[in-house]
């Protein structure tokens, strides 16, 4: 009955009177607020059959409020156009009661969800905007319903098509552009953000279109009146950069040339908002990304620039203008009343550093700046001259002078940043000479100011990366850097004790310590033995760095004479001081658990050095329980900084990998020096020592169960799990040094301690359960689980000691502990699960009173939007506009949240994935004997929470991808049933998902770690027939992703996650017995799909797919150490041949922007082939030789394959790319000239020998004839030896005879070998023709030729051993030496023969002196032949770095040795 009369009410809509439409709208409104009609509604719109019988439905009721407006809005266009002010009032109340109609009906559809389609909605808005007369009508809150209506729900976002994307774009940048004020500027800016962020989230397209619109868009940037506008914009620009940056480098930075001069007039001129400056420092830091990657400096380093003298001239400016914003910063604190903070912003101080790294020189220099590029357009003009000039110093001493004395904090603290910053990012800028004045300047500033102001931490920032800076110059000893660095020293141990600058004294004492620029002496170690200071996570760095620099003395001080009593041993002082026992006893306060427990320190860290204390070597025990951790991995780092900086930092690496130049980086710091400790090392235990130790830890423990109460906020519940991983940790310790074995440790009383610590904390566990609504209890709980989530989890700290205190930690875990946890991740899935039902009640009530308010207030404010909830733009005096500063106006807000994004979820379900990932890792600890728990059954109740889940809420689908990601751990062997659960929903999941691109990224990250696990299930239990099922289920996703990734319905980010899925089926099933992909109606091996990535249209997952290459040559085993195994030979032939075809396809497309295009493109080819060269031996040659092809088909630029060569060979061990290509050299003309029969244009005249830093031919013929002319011979081309001989003024007899052995060595062998083969034949016919002209008396001649056989006999034997290989021709010709071979020996330089032709050879050749003598017998007569052979043969097996070359050169040694032994034999 409610749609009966809805349908009515819509047919209503459509009379032609006006005032039954008015009657109608009023009836609308009831109607559509009705319970009845609204349930109805949405069973008809999710009903197949309803909307097949054409029932009403959301979207129909849709089309007539359509045809409603398209009415009204004919009745307002045939009005008058001169009417009176209260008409005009009138028409324009009706226009806002219009649309607001439209806007309160697709909130009311969508308000439980997207009911309303995308396409007609998107189409709808479209039409209103394009339509003149309707824009100016509605064109406000059309786009307003686009913004919070249609951009903000992440469906529409994901429905939304490449087409729709760029309808809108155009749309909006054409709104933006044009002359029309219909709209508001602030509004369209917005959307058009938005529109950028939706356009490089979900397509790979649209590109061209952006880069015009900026270039236009923000050339004019100072005319733009309102600084929102521009925040908008320069915000996009960001956003789009950021994307387009791997994939159009030149043009990004081409464009940022463009609009800096633009932007920086905004900056000096305009005075730009807060927020807009953010988003230019954020632009300007980015550009200097592109331009000058890692810091590079030179276009032979990897930098770039499309005008380089433009991009120095705006680098000058920039800094010109970052110097003078500092200076104001400060200036403005110095006068500012109150509080403030010194210290500059983060993004602003890197990108200073970032500009002075650019220009700073080793001397000081003072630049004239022109005004001109803040003008933009003035830069160009004739008139430029005459603009002003400003004269700016740039340099160290410059630099030095903002860091006098009397220089006040707010002028002095940006520059300390700066430095600390510059010296961190790019430590070798320090020149050598400014070492003792920065050293000296920041010691005087630290001894004369350490406790006035705020500058103390710093200046000690300074000195530490100062001291960092150093360590690169490890032999500079210098009396007076030893005499600044001891000061600094005592300046830091006596900042230790102000709470200010006791971290970054801490740290400067670690560096100075990890240097060795002070000596561990006493000073130090009292640190660590009194009441200097208290235990921190910095002051334990520096104890362990002190660990393993030096060994612990026995005492800090002797006995005075004539005191009787034992000497205070440091050992017993460290530990006191480490668990603060003294602190605890002497305390009137013993309701606190020992300090040890109140505080975080790194994982371990503590543990490791109390074991090191009872090792009497404790040195080598700290450096071999650290093993090849990097001290600098336990410092804490903020996560977010970390994660943000992540995205620039890989685009700069990529950047390097693009341009074959290697990154800079600082020498790898060790935290032992010269310490060599065995695998499996022999300490002496000093037993006195242990006992205290344990006696201590004991009473930490007991002190901490006495004392803990859930209710007293002194003893937080992060106390015990801390304990506990204490007490594992110092077991670990133990049984990694030999001490104890795991066993006995898990029966030691520290153990059963830790056990009944554990036991408290599972108590704790169970009463938070039922208190999971207090935020106190939730984020205590969240602590708890991050700090046990750290003690499981391996991937971060992979050491010997991390994994065996990660077993031992779970065997302390009593099994009612995870009980609770998986009891608690029920009661918090429930919980959210009632928490989304009630919100959608009071979205509802919401709703109710916005149409209650809104009805009264259009009576009182016309021009208001009746169900506006915000986003109307008030105005000021002056008409500029002025937006409301919500959360979701900010530049860089999202347009619709992810699924993924931490925004969807609340502190329960964010402690709910926390817990669930903490038992997803302790189920994957099977194999660890002696758990009092079974994580198969723990398993089993998680994956029973998957029947729970509905995979369209935020929360679940990161809960599943836990589980995806977590359950298949690297040490976990899954049964077929257990992976059936967690692939089962995998399919449904990717077809809800399947165009938002960012959750299709994540779901095939995560799924790696299954794909690994089912490798080891095969290798292991060989469950062949049971996994068959659990395979077809993981292999149909990855070929549904194939597919929409070769018809181009995923982005660039999903199929980059596809390569590394592909990449891990190559690992565990490198010959592709069951990984084979079903692409519609062909099967294809992976082997074979991974390669067609190379000609993929985005430059990154083309460069993922050339790193990954290797896979498909080599095998990765890992028994006990990780092998690489080599792949058969016809794998690797099929491979090469894929891959080479592939990167030479991909060079064949090209798209807008030719520029950046084919240098990617190129790169790609270049870093395949690299790939190919580095990791397979039998396709070396092919892959060289496709090199110089792609020299001259492509096109490359000589210096690019310089570098790959040179990366190539030193790789390989060569000496230099030179040695590598002359090792290949015979091989490459061979093929080379071979290519003549397809293209004429192959000559020897063309060949790349530039590449061999010849600079002219004559060079290359004098160097390398010996290589050319056998060939030549052979291939019966005179012409081109007398060519070459005129080229080298030379008679080209003589050059032959200077050739004369290996001419011989490539003629010679065809006469051996008997047998009818039609090659054989061949062969030996060519050969016989070639020997006849050789005879001719117009070449060599019959007598000269045996004249040079008879004096070179040697030589040639020499030249024929060397053309071994028993790979070659057929096995009846394949001599004694096969049994040393194998299939993939590489074959040598061409012509090679089987041991049996160089045998059947050499007794021709000794036929042809004599019918009687053997050759060794011939040789014999002539002084020391044979020892030229031997001598030659030896002195080419030393010379080779390749080990397949040295082996064939053992086996010719092999030969010939057994020739000579032979001989000896038989005339014994």
């Amino acid at each position: 009955m409610a749609l009966l009369e809805l349908m009515m009410c819509c047919k209503g809509l459509e009379s032609e009177k006006a005032t039954e439409r008015k009657k109608e709208v009023d009836r609308f409104r009831r109607l559509i607020r009705q319970e009845e009609t609204v349930k109805e509604l949405d069973y008809s719109s999710g009903n197949k059959n309803c909307k097949q019988s054409k029932q009403l439905t959301w979207d129909a009721v849709f089309r007539f409020l359509q045809k409603f407006l398209q009415k009204e809005t004919e009745a307002l266009q045939s009005g008058k156009t001169t009417v009176s002010a209260i008409t005009k009032a009138n028409r324009q109340k009706k226009k806002q009661e219009i649309s607001s109609l439209v806007k309160y009906f697709i909130r009311c559809a969508n308000k439980r969800g997207p009911k309303l389609k995308c396409a007609e909605l998107l189409s709808h808005i479209v039409d209103v905007l394009e339509n003149p007369f309707n824009c100016s009508a509605y064109g406000e809150d059309y786009s307003s319903i686009l913004l919070k209506d249609v951009l903000s729900i992440r469906k529409y976002w994901c429905d939304i098509n490449q087409q729709q994307w760029h309808l809108l774009l155009n749309l909006y940048c054409g709104l933006f552009s044009g002359s029309s004020v219909s709209v508001n500027r602030v509004l369209i800016s917005r959307i058009i953000h938005t529109l950028v962020q939706g356009c490089c989230l979900q397509t790979d397209g649209l590109t061209d279109k952006l880069f015009s619109f900026f270039s236009k868009a923000l050339s004019n940037a100072r005319s733009e009146k309102q600084h929102a506008v521009l925040e908008h914009l320069v915000s996009s620009l960001n956003v789009f950069l950021s994307s387009v940056a791997m994939n159009c480098r030149r043009r990004a930075c081409s464009l940022g040339e463009e609009l800096l001069p633009s932007l920086l007039h905004v900056w000096n001129q305009m005075r730009p908002s807060p927020v807009l400056k953010e988003e230019m420092v954020d632009l300007f830091n980015l550009q200097l990304r592109l331009h000058h990657p890692e810091g590079a400096k030179t276009m032979e380093t990897g930098a770039h620039a499309e005008d380089w003298a433009k991009w120095q001239t705006l680098l000058y400016g920039l800094y010109d203008t970052l110097v003078t914003e500092i200076s104001q910063i400060g200036s403005r604190g110095k006068y500012a009343t109150g509080s403030r903070q010194i210290a500059v912003k983060e993004n602003l101080i890197e990108l200073t550093a970032s500009i002075c790294n650019q220009l700073f020189s080793q001397e000081s220099r003072i630049l004239e700046v022109s005004q001109a590029p803040y003008r933009g357009s003035v830069l160009d003009s004739p008139s430029s001259s005459s603009s002003k000039r400003r004269r700016v110093e740039i340099g160290w001493e410059v630099l030095r002078e903002h860091l006098q004395l009397h220089q006040s904090d707010f002028d002095m603290i940006p520059w300390l940043q700066i430095t600390a910053v510059l010296l961190s990012r790019y430590p070798s800028i320090l020149p050598v000479q400014e070492l003792v004045p920065l050293l000296s300047l920041l010691c005087q500033l630290l001894g004369e100011q350490q406790h006035r102001g705020e500058r103390g931490p710093y200046v000690l920032r300074c000195l530490r990366e100062v001291a960092r800076c150093q360590a690169l110059h490890p032999k500079l000893a210098e009396p007076e850097l030893g005499r600044l660095w001891s000061r600094a020293c005592a300046l830091a141990l006596r900042g230790v004790s102000s709470p200010q600058l006791e971290i970054p004294s801490m740290e400067l004492l670690c560096c100075m310590t990890q240097g060795a620029l002070v000596p561990v002496d006493r000073e130090l170690w009292k640190l660590f033995s009194g009441s200097a200071c208290k235990p921190s996570w910095a002051s334990v760095l520096v104890l362990c760095q002190a660990m393993s620099k030096c060994l612990l003395p026995k005492a800090l001080v002797s006995s005075p004479v004539g005191v009787i009593g034992r000497e205070p041993a440091l050992r017993e002082a460290v530990s006191s001081w480490l668990l603060m026992r003294e602190q605890n006893e002497e305390s009137e306060d013993s309701s606190r658990p020992h300090l040890i427990l109140l505080r975080d320190f790194p994982q371990n860290l503590v543990s490791r050095i109390i074991v090191s204390l009872t090792l009497k070597d404790s040195r080598a025990g700290m450096v071999f329980l650290m093993g090849s951790l990097d001290l600098n991995s336990f410092i804490p780092r903020v996560r977010k900084a970390v994660n943000v900086k992540k995205n620039t930092s890989d685009i700069e690496c990529l950047y390097l990998q693009f341009t074959f130049d290697e990154a800079p980086s600082r020498p790898p710091s060790r935290t032992g020096c010269g310490v060599g400790v065995s695998k499996d090392p022999q300490f002496t235990l000093l037993s006195e020592i242990k006992a205290r130790v344990e006696q201590s830890l004991m009473s930490v423990a007991d002190h901490l169960l006495n004392c803990y109460s859930p209710e007293s906020p002194a003893t937080p519940p992060e106390c015990l799990i801390r304990c506990v991983c204490l007490l594992t940790g110092v077991l670990a310790g133990f049984v990694c040094a030999g001490i104890i074995s795991e066993d006995d440790a898990c029966y030691s009383g520290l153990f059963q301690k830790a056990k009944s610590v554990a036991q408290e904390l599972s108590e704790y566990i169970s009463t938070a359960k039922n208190r999971l609504s207090e935020d106190v209890v939730l984020n205590s709980l969240k602590c708890v689980m991050m700090i046990c989530l750290e003690a499981v989890d391996c991937l971060e700290k992979p050491d010997k000691m991390s994994s065996v205190s990660r077993k031992i930690f779970l065997r302390s875990l009593p099994s009612r502990m995870l009980s609770e946890l998986t009891e608690t991740c029920k009661a918090l899935l429930l919980s959210s699960s009632k928490k989304d039902s009630l919100s959608m009640l009071v979205e509802e009530d919401q709703m109710e009173e916005e149409w209650d308010t809104s009805r009264t207030q259009v009576q009182q404010q016309a021009h208001i939007d009746l169900f506006d909830d915000g986003e109307a733009i008030p105005s000021t005096s002056d008409g500029t506009a002025t937006p409301k500063k919500e959360s979701s106006e900010l530049p860089n807000a999202p347009g619709a949240s992810s699924a993924l994004s931490e925004i969807q979820l609340s502190m329960p379900d964010v402690v709910l994935l926390v817990v669930l990932e903490f038992l997803s890792l302790c189920c994957s600890s099977q194999l660890s004997p002696g758990l009092s728990f079974k994580p198969s059954e723990v398993r089993c109740k998680l994956l029973k929470l998957l029947d729970q889940m509905e995979y369209s809420r935020p929360l679940h689908l990161q809960m599943y991808l836990t589980l995806l990601k977590n359950l298949p751990a690297e040490d976990t062997l899954l049964s077929s049933e257990d992976f059936d659960a967690i692939l089962r929903p995998l399919p449904d999941v990717c077809s809800l998902y399947r165009q938002d691109q960012a959750v299709c990224a994540a779901m095939l990250k995560d799924l790696l770690p299954a794909i690994q696990n089912l490798g080891r299930v095969d290798s292991v239990s060989g469950e062949e027939s049971d996994m068959k099922h659990v395979k077809g289920t993981l292999l149909k996703v990855v070929s549904g992703f194939c597919i929409l990734s070769r018809t181009g319905k995923s982005t660039a980010c999903v199929r980059a996650a596809l390569v590394h899925c592909l990449v891990a089926l190559l690992e565990v099933d490198p010959c592709c017995k069951w990984a084979v992909l079903h692409l519609r109606d062909e099967e294809l091996l992976v082997c074979n799909v991974l390669p067609d990535s190379l000609a993929d249209p985005h430059h990154h997952v083309r460069m993922l797919t050339a790193l990954a290459v290797e896979r498909l040559f080599l095998q990765h085993r890992k028994d006990g150490l990780e092998k690489k195994c080599m792949l058969p030979l016809k794998h690797q032939q099929t491979s090469f041949e894929n891959i080479y075809l592939k990167a030479q396809e991909g060079m064949k497309v090209q798209r807008g922007n030719p520029s950046d295009e084919t240098f990617n493109r190129q790169a790609t080819l270049l870093k395949s082939l690299s790939m190919v060269m580095c990791c397979s031996p039998v396709c070396e040659k092919q892959a060289l030789f496709a090199l110089f092809q792609s020299y001259k088909e492509n096109g490359i630029e000589e210096h690019l394959l310089k570098k790959v060569l040179c990366s190539v060979s030193c790789a390989l061990g060569y000496r230099s790319s030179q040695a590598f290509i002359s090792s290949h050299l015979y091989y490459l003309v061979a093929e080379w000239l071979y290519q003549r029969e397809k293209d004429r244009n192959y000559t020897l005249d063309s060949f790349p020998y530039t590449l061999l830093s010849h600079s002219t031919l004559e060079d290359f013929y004098r160097a390398s004839y010996q290589v050319l002319l056998p060939h030549l011979v052979f291939l019966n081309d005179f012409e081109q030896v007398r060519s070459i001989a005129t080229c080298l003024s030379s008679d080209w007899r003589v050059l032959l005879a200077d050739c004369f052995p290996k001419i011989v060595v490539n003629i010679l062998p065809y006469f051996a070998p008997s047998g009818q083969d039609v090659q054989v034949s061949q062969q030996k016919e060519k050969a016989h023709k070639v020997y006849n002209l050789l005879k001719d008396s117009n070449c060599l001649g019959k007598q000269q030729i045996d004249s040079l056989i008879c004096s070179n006999l040697a030589e040639i034997v020499v030249e024929l051993l060397m053309t071994l290989y028993e790979g070659g021709g057929g096995v009846e010709q394949r001599g004694d030496l096969n049994m040393f071979v194998g299939e993939l020996d590489p074959a040598p330089n061409p012509p090679f023969f089987s041991s049996y032709v160089i045998q059947a050879t050499l007794d021709y050749i000794s036929k042809c002196h004599s019918a009687n003598k053997s050759l060794v017998t011939i040789l014999s007569k002539t002084p020391i032949s044979i020892q030229k052979i031997l001598l030659a043969v030896c002195q080419k097996g030393a010379e080779t770095t390749n080990a397949y070359e040295r082996h064939r050169i053992l086996m010719m040694y092999h030969l010939f040795v057994g020739l000579l032994l032979r001989e000896y034999s038989t005339a014994g």
